[in-house]
């Protein structure tokens, strides 16, 4: 029998789950698993769209938290309880907080298969080179912004920016005690637009002040051309388990920081769900595809290959057993998320599925601010019209 699994990720994490399926093929002569991947989580959830229409979906599914449920909620994925009766999938060593992402009606439809944070990457050997003092766990928003100019004033390379990209909002609105939408997604979660405002204003302000490029809207691939990589940047936010691949192609660990406090109003941090496998509801094997997750999950050989590239392994026995062998760059996530277990808060529901919209609504708008042709207070009443017309249609959705 054949299995297609389906996932995202650059070229390192294709060599290890490559190695992973060879692996379970070897044990397993009577399945033949074919991959495909893609760059981001975005390319996954457009190719799901077109596969679903056709009703050709991949047995198994790398998902991301922000658009699993829309396949859950079509019954588009295969309950996994009776598996887990049945002993094919084990989450004896899962935490019920690990699995609780991947749960809709107390039935589990997505295996969490990691846990990671936003984090704030930064090449240690820069701050070196440059003889500044990185921020301790515990810093600010402030505190940031002094180190981001110490390093403007010791690094005068023409093209070197200490920061390669910005905060994102959702972050800046949770640090301010609001969210982006209203946990059913049919309209914005905050009432003053003065604080997208404030965002607006502060992005705005460090480019102006040549903390930050012009370019730093653009996603940044894990490759190396990363900002980082070339020594464009000193910082970077992004993901905790993104040091494994970075550090793999600087040669060296790149380095760990949470979030910076924003305000005392409320903490935007939080730990999440790195990515979830699934089993297509269309799969013509859905046993033999719940018995792939349950060893990607489960065996320790596996893991031994994946070395928790994805984030740190949901698997007690597995997280532990790595834990112990892990590099330097290993070592920062496992720190990272025991510094945050108690300097966090619960994760905000998955965005609607027309967040993408809004999304590009609020980069456009946010370029037009960077380059002074919209002020900040303009340009979150405008993201406000837009978001209000667009979110319209998952309240009429939501009705029915």
């Amino acid at each position: 029998m054949t299995l297609k699994y389906i996932w995202w990720g650059k070229q390192q994490r294709k060599e290890d789950t490559l190695k992973v399926a060879e692996l379970y093929m070897k044990s397993h002569p009577n399945v033949k698993i074919i991959t495909e991947d893609y760059s981001g989580a975005d390319d996954v959830a457009a190719q799901l769209a077109v596969e679903t229409a056709d009703q050709d979906t991949a047995d198994i599914i790398q998902g991301d938290y922000e658009f699993i449920f829309n396949y859950i909620n079509r019954d588009l994925v295969e309950p996994l309880n009776p598996y887990i009766k049945n002993k094919i999938l084990s989450t004896s060593d899962i935490s019920a907080d690990a699995l609780a992402p991947g749960m809709k009606n107390k039935e589990l439809y997505a295996v969490n298969i990691a846990m990671n944070s936003e984090a704030v990457l930064y090449d240690p050997e820069l701050f070196e080179k440059a003889g500044i003092t990185v921020p301790t766990e515990d810093y600010t928003i402030d505190d940031l912004h002094a180190t981001l100019v110490q390093l403007k004033q010791s690094i005068t390379t023409p093209d070197f920016y200490p920061l390669g990209n910005m905060l994102n909002v959702n972050y800046y609105l949770r640090s301010r005690g609001v969210k982006m939408y209203k946990a059913d997604g049919t309209g914005l979660g905050y009432d003053d637009d003065k604080i997208l405002a404030d965002y607006f204003t502060l992005y705005k302000k460090w480019v102006d002040e040549g903390l930050l490029s012009k370019d730093s809207l653009k996603d940044w691939p894990i490759d190396e051309n990363h900002p980082l990589i070339t020594g464009k940047a000193a910082l970077y936010f992004g993901f905790s388990n993104h040091t494994t691949a970075l550090s793999k192609i600087a040669g060296h660990a790149i380095h760990l920081l949470p979030f910076p406090q924003i305000s005392k109003e409320a903490e935007g941090r939080f730990i999440k769900p790195s990515m979830f496998l699934m089993a297509s509801s269309y799969s013509k094997h859905p046993e033999e595809a719940v018995k792939f997750i349950d060893f990607f999950v489960n065996n320790v050989e596996a893991n031994n290959i994946l070395k928790g590239e994805r984030g740190v392994p949901v698997s007690k026995v597995i997280s532990s057993g790595l834990s112990a062998k892990v590099d330097e760059a290993g070592k920062e996530q496992y720190k990272l998320l025991e510094y945050l277990k108690t300097h966090s808060s619960p994760i905000d529901p998955p965005s609607p599925g027309n967040a993408v919209v809004l999304k590009n609504a609020l980069q456009l708008i946010l370029s037009h601010v960077i380059d002074g042709t919209t002020t900040p207070e303009s340009g979150a009443k405008e993201y406000r019209v837009q978001a209000v017309d667009t979110l319209q249609g998952t309240k009429e959705e939501t009705a029915k």
